[in-house]
């Protein structure tokens, strides 16, 4: 899509208002600090929630896990915290037999990932990632664990002494054991691989356009990885590292948000500045709905007939007067912290909806709330 916020090229009609605020909305989505693992993962950390894999290839990873859907396990290191030069990850050693074929070495093609952690920190540290990843899906509804194949190396204009690392290809992954004996699998969730579009969006700003993923059926992470290295050329300092890998928490709710808000993306038939609430929001502000409106200070015990009105929990003034705002067709926002009976409110107003023959969508963030509801 053309950004409505970029300098104009002459002959191109100035943005409309609607424009500049839909797009000034979906920029906050973006997480474009180096705050963002997107932006950049603290590799060679030891205090990071992540586990790197060392001595790997990237489109080998990515043909076990994804193509060919078998699982993988980790290798504890016996040198604790060495230090492996990711320029050289990938590189026979002497006494390596090759696979048949010209194929890749022996250890690059098992089901085995080697990491730089003693055993004992290993274990605790997938241990600690399996349960918040457990954790997040069961609060938030989405994964956010994903393996990471592929890093750009680059610096930010006024910090060239240190170096980020983003990533570049990002396979939502599961990692479960059977019981304490067992081994930790890592395994590919089956979602869809996504854009790094945090960092896609970042190196707009650069100049420079980042490749977008193609299809998993047609994806090669060297490919990816190359035509990235192309794309970051002219930056002599920034270099692609294709076989530098991670797993760790990548959170993409926000990106999802900023590329189903892109205007191009909806159909001529419903375009997004089309739909009321949106265009109201954002354009024209919202008129008075029909319906009649109940003041504040009205005994509402007189102009609601709490037999009619569908509530299957208790109900106060204030939770009933929103209801039946909603039910004479207001849109509205209900705030209040914690305890204040939002969703009594809301499974009151989904029970007089069904009660008056509508159908309801309910939406929330967390896992918890939307349990609370049902129940």
């Amino acid at each position: 899509m053309t950004d409505p916020l970029a300098p104009q090229q002459p002959g191109h009609p100035p943005p409309t208002p609607f424009e500049r605020k839909l797009e000034e909305a979906r920029r906050e989505l973006l997480e474009t600090s180096v705050r963002s693992r997107l932006l950049h993962t603290p590799l060679g950390s030891s205090r990071a929630k992540i586990v790197e894999v060392r001595d790997a290839l990237a489109e080998e990873v990515f043909l076990t896990l994804v193509r060919e859907g078998r699982a993988m396990t980790f290798l504890a290191s016996e040198h604790d915290g060495e230090e492996d030069d990711q320029e050289t990850l990938g590189l026979a050693q002497p006494d390596e037999d090759d696979l048949s074929g010209g194929g890749p070495a022996t250890r690059h093609a098992d089901t085995r990932l080697q990491t730089g952690l003693s055993s004992t920190k290993l274990q605790t540290r997938l241990r600690g990632i399996a349960y918040d990843a457990q954790s997040f899906e069961s609060e938030q509804g989405v994964n956010i664990l994903y393996i990471a194949l592929g890093f750009l190396k680059w610096f930010e204009s006024r910090d060239l002494a240190k170096p980020r690392y983003a990533p570049l290809l990002l396979v939502p992954v599961t990692l479960s054991r059977g019981s304490a004996r067992e081994r930790f699998k890592l395994t590919y969730s089956g979602e869809e691989l996504a854009t790094n579009l945090s960092l896609q969006e970042r190196l707009k700003d650069e100049g420079i356009e980042l490749p977008d993923i193609p299809h998993a059926d047609d994806l090669s992470p060297s490919a990816y990885t190359a035509a990235t290295a192309e794309a970051v050329s002219a930056t002599p300092e920034w270099k692609v590292l294709p076989n530098a890998i991670a797993l760790g928490f990548f959170s993409f709710a926000k990106l999802m948000m900023y590329r189903d808000l892109d205007p191009d993306l909806w159909p001529l038939t419903s375009a997004l500045q089309n739909h009321a609430i949106v265009n109201g929001l954002l354009g024209d502000g919202f008129r008075a709905a029909g319906g009649t409106v109940i003041p504040d200070d009205a005994a509402i015990d007189a102009l609601i007939d709490i037999s009619t009105a569908g509530h299957v929990v208790d109900a106060d003034s204030s939770q009933m007067l929103a209801i039946e705002e909603v039910r004479n067709g207001r849109n509205l926002v209900i705030q209040g912290p914690p305890g204040t009976g939002k969703s009594q409110t809301i499974t009151n107003l989904i029970a007089s909806a069904v009660r008056d023959g509508k159908r309801v969508l309910f939406v929330a963030e967390k896992m918890a709330t939307l349990n609370v509801v049902r129940s």
